[in-house]
């Protein structure tokens, strides 16, 4: 293992250094999981957005041996961090990693006008070394994500519930799409780690790895919409599986079949679409008991993934 962490130089990272963040991510994810769970897309699509800071640490010849990224979440006090160390190397780099992105978290959300900020991060549960990085930079867990799939093998099980239920893919026109955002906005408002979203935001996050790479559903009942589910491709490339980014219900309609009624419908356009399978991430402790609506429908969990919060001044060091 490759130590001399004291000589690393760090730098900004950007879409130009797309090739050796991959490379490192991979060696990364097939340390722990044995395959590597992202695209190139998806990391070149992280390495544009504006809102997202990203930060290389380059040994002396010039090899990228740690990568992280510092992101605020709209104006609040939320800050998401992310870091990665190149197995090979010195794993105490990562206490380093997160300090240095946690100090510039601190400034991110100072400059918001606040006066501590909640540090947020998403952990493979069989990642020991990220969480032993978590644990010594007195990081806690606050719940776990476990991501869902279900095999698309045979016909799709038609929605059932006690009152008609309507499914339709919007068309996409901007006044379909703000009903969309207020019926997520008003699903999620109890749910971890929730942030109000601006429109113009969320419509941003629609098309931020292209034209067409978000496709929003509503659901409606009795003629009134009260769900929404917004799906991606995601998941095409490694897994041919359809993705379910946000589910929705607003809280007047649930227990009505609204929820198994918007899956039903995506599992079975994803595979007319030729996809074998859906995937989506559900907090287990979600409020809504998203969990078994999921189970019921077919889907089982896969992977777990811890998040891991701590709250901090935004002077401390």
């Amino acid at each position: 293992m490759t130590s001399r962490t004291t000589d690393l130089t760090r730098r900004a990272v950007g879409p130009d250094d797309l090739a050796a963040v991959t490379s490192l991510l991979t060696a990364s994810d097939e340390s722990v999981l044995g395959h590597r769970d992202f695209t190139d897309e998806e990391i070149a699509a992280d390495l544009r957005r504006a809102d997202l800071e990203s930060y290389g640490w380059y040994a002396a010849d010039g090899t990228l041996v740690g990568y992280g990224w510092v992101s605020r979440i709209e104006r609040s006090d939320r800050v998401e961090v992310d870091g990665y160390v190149l197995p090979t190397w010195d794993e105490s780099l990562g206490i380093e990693l997160f300090a240095q992105l946690e100090e510039r978290g601190r400034s991110l959300a100072a400059d918001a006008g606040h006066h501590s900020v909640l540090f947020d991060i998403g952990v493979y549960r069989q990642d020991e070394k990220s969480r032993g990085w978590m644990t010594g930079r007195d990081f806690k867990v606050a719940t776990t994500f476990t991501r869902m799939r279900i095999d698309l093998a045979g016909p799709v099980e038609p929605a059932e519930g006690p009152r008609p239920v309507t499914v339709r893919r919007t068309n996409g026109s901007d006044d379909e799409l703000r009903v969309a955002h207020r019926i997520d906005e008003e699903s999620f408002v109890d749910h971890y780690g929730n942030v109000a979203t601006s429109y113009e935001r969320w419509r941003e996050r629609l098309t931020e790895r292209g034209e067409d790479w978000a496709t929003v559903w509503l659901a409606e009942l009795d003629g009134e919409p009260v769900g929404v589910l917004v799906g991606t491709p995601q998941f095409e490339q490694d897994e041919n599986a359809g993705y379910v980014r946000t589910r929705g219900t607003l809280p007047s309609a649930r227990g009505r079949g609204v929820a198994k009624a918007m899956l039903r419908a995506y599992f079975d356009a994803s595979q007319r679409a030729g996809r074998v399978a859906v995937l989506l991430h559900v907090d287990v402790a979600n409020v809504t008991d998203a969990l078994g609506v999921y189970e019921s429908v077919g889907m089982r969990s896969v992977l777990e993934i811890d998040a891991w919060n701590k709250r901090v001044p935004v002077g401390s060091a």
